[in-house]
């Protein structure tokens, strides 16, 4: 008797320890993903935050273009060589502008799929843990279904994010090349202005404006590039 009793508490301690270890997987799994979800939120809303700043320091560079170009109408002859300079400025101001709207856009598509991969993989995790506990139940292979539609989901949600993230990494990219260009043409500026005379120093703050945009936007894309590497890091 003291036997079959020894070998039911041996049972119930095995399987009780098989259902801590089963919820102990599962709340690390899911704590993980959790983790993890939270970090992608953190940094996608960290980016937005970084090129805030951005739009009003385009904006100001296409203002001060305005000017210059009115500058350059008043000048005549002097200023004729930096009218069409002001041109580009204000086009790399605008192409600036139009840039951070779509890495703005893209972070938020980005931030809605990342809510939708985890609400796939929250849902396969409590579809497996069921799985689990209940082996042996007479209708457990019912869920099989279910749980391969949701295992599609969590692939298809995973492709998505990454496609949106490979598009937000190209956005950066081009707008780093626009900075570049802006921080050439604020050099090609300076030696323009030095014919226009007396409104050569009035032309010279406008390049000078400009350069220091340039290297303020760069600074701030990488900074966002720090943060989508953490994304990435996220993302398997």
């Amino acid at each position: 008797m003291g036997y079959v009793n020894l070998c039911n508490v041996i049972t119930d301690f095995a399987d009780t320890t098989s259902i801590l270890y089963i919820k102990q997987k599962n709340l690390a799994m899911t704590t993980t993903h959790t983790q993890q979800t939270e970090s992608k939120f953190v940094a996608l809303a960290s980016i937005a935050a970084e090129l805030y700043s951005v739009m009003t320091v385009a904006w100001g560079v296409s203002l001060a273009a305005k000017n210059a170009k009115v500058i350059s109408a008043q000048s005549g002859e002097k200023g004729r060589g930096f009218q069409p300079i002001t041109e580009f400025i204000d086009e790399i101001a605008q192409l600036a502008m139009t840039g951070v709207n779509e890495i703005n856009n893209e972070a938020l598509q980005l931030t809605k799929i990342a809510v939708t991969e985890y609400r796939n993989i929250d849902a396969y995790h409590r579809f497996d843990s069921v799985r689990e506990k209940n082996s042996k139940a007479q209708y457990i292979k019912s869920m099989t279904p279910a749980m391969k539609q949701v295992e599609q989901n969590m692939q298809l949600s995973t492709k998505i994010f990454k496609k949106s993230l490979s598009n937000l990494t190209q956005l950066l990219e081009t707008m780093d090349e626009y900075m570049l260009s802006a921080r050439a043409i604020a050099s090609v500026s300076r030696i323009v202005t030095s014919n226009a005379q007396e409104y050569s120093n009035q032309l010279k703050v406008v390049a000078d404006d400009l350069d220091q945009a340039a290297s303020y936007i760069k600074d701030k894309l990488s900074e966002s590039y720090q943060h989508l590497n953490n994304v990435k890091m996220q993302t398997h």
